[in-house]
């Protein structure tokens, strides 16, 4: 993304991609995580103010330009890029290179930002700044649906914790009570998931909707009891930086359980504004889901109290405020 006359140009890798000889370079190049030079062209042509580049990887392709052009380098992080890829061949000593070429960098949360400084990341090049929603599309109900119907948001990929999801209604249902889950979203453990909703003998109560958009996800934010959010840490590492359907839930108004996983606890206050379990614990989170489900706490306040810290915390209006400054620093 570049900065230029308070305005802003998106430059994706799929953005008027050159063909030909040119693009099978620039294909080379992005696999070898070298700079495209089809990224250098279109920097020298615009001659913006700011390069700010979204994860890691992407940072560290756009070091040379920067160095090469004397315009200061902005990079954000956002989950994997701080928690899993360093771990992979030859990306400490790339991060490092990174650490010191880079002007400023953008964590989405605290425990990211102590991530960042412990991969080598100067703390005073290091700027907070959290993810931010748009209110103004997110109605707040305030009406509790009793209909027992739970709901899931997300890419069906193992740090999301769907499994555990499953596993809670599984216990629940073993314990007499049949509560249905609604499951938005797609991704290579769907056939997974759907082997263990009939293993376990749930498949009537389990609903695979598939990939929906956002305007529809927000109207069933309205009408279900609960959404869950039990994010797990993957066995390559991978982790969320701050799941959107969180944020998204708590606007709107949905009760939300969540797990203590990376930032998350940053967000949702147990027994406040939201209740948490632990990574993994299907029986905490079926123990929690009952909680809700039979009024045992104070639903209304809890609801009322997430909206409230979203909008303090995590607008849209906050988040691109807070990145201006960031490049207004770097121009002044």
């Amino acid at each position: 993304m570049c900065f230029k006359k308070q305005s802003f140009t998106n430059i994706c890798a799929t953005d008027a991609v050159p063909k030909g000889l040119s693009g099978v370079v620039d294909t080379v190049c992005f696999h070898l995580n070298w700079c495209l030079p089809f990224y250098t062209k279109t920097i020298m042509q615009h001659q913006p103010d700011i390069i700010h580049a979204h994860f890691g990887y992407d940072g560290y392709r756009m070091t040379k330009p920067s160095q090469k052009t004397n315009i200061p380098l902005v990079v954000s992080f956002y989950g994997s890029d701080v928690t899993r890829l360093p771990n992979e061949f030859d990306w400490k000593r790339r991060y490092r290179n990174l650490a010191e070429m880079g002007n400023a960098f953008i964590a989405v949360s605290e425990l990211m930002k102590n991530k960042l400084i412990e991969l080598g990341f100067p703390e005073e090049k290091i700027t907070v700044i959290r993810f931010g929603i748009d209110l103004n599309t997110f109605h707040f109900n305030s009406t509790y649906s009793s209909e027992n119907r739970l709901m899931m948001v997300g890419r069906m990929v193992e740090k999301k914790g769907f499994e555990y999801a499953l596993e809670a209604v599984k216990i629940l249902k073993d314990q007499g009570h049949s509560y249905a889950i609604d499951l938005y979203g797609d991704g290579i453990l769907k056939p997974k998931l759907q082997e263990k909703a009939k293993k376990w003998g749930i498949s009537h109560l389990v609903h695979f909707y598939g990939h929906k958009s956002i305007k529809t996800i927000r109207n069933e934010y309205q009408k279900h009891s609960l959404l869950l959010v039990p994010s797990v840490t993957a066995s390559d590492g991978d982790q969320e930086g701050i799941p959107n359907t969180l944020l998204e839930g708590m606007a709107s108004g949905i009760p939300v359980i969540a797990t203590r996983h990376s930032a998350i606890p940053e967000v949702l206050t147990h027994r406040e504004n939201g209740l948490l379990v632990d990574e993994k614990d299907a029986s905490q989170l079926a123990e929690m889901i009952s909680c809700i489900i039979e009024n045992k706490v104070d639903i209304s306040l809890m609801t009322e109290k997430a909206r409230t810290h979203i909008e303090k915390h995590y607008t849209i209006d906050r988040m691109v405020t807070k990145v201006e400054n960031v490049y207004q620093h770097l121009i002044a």
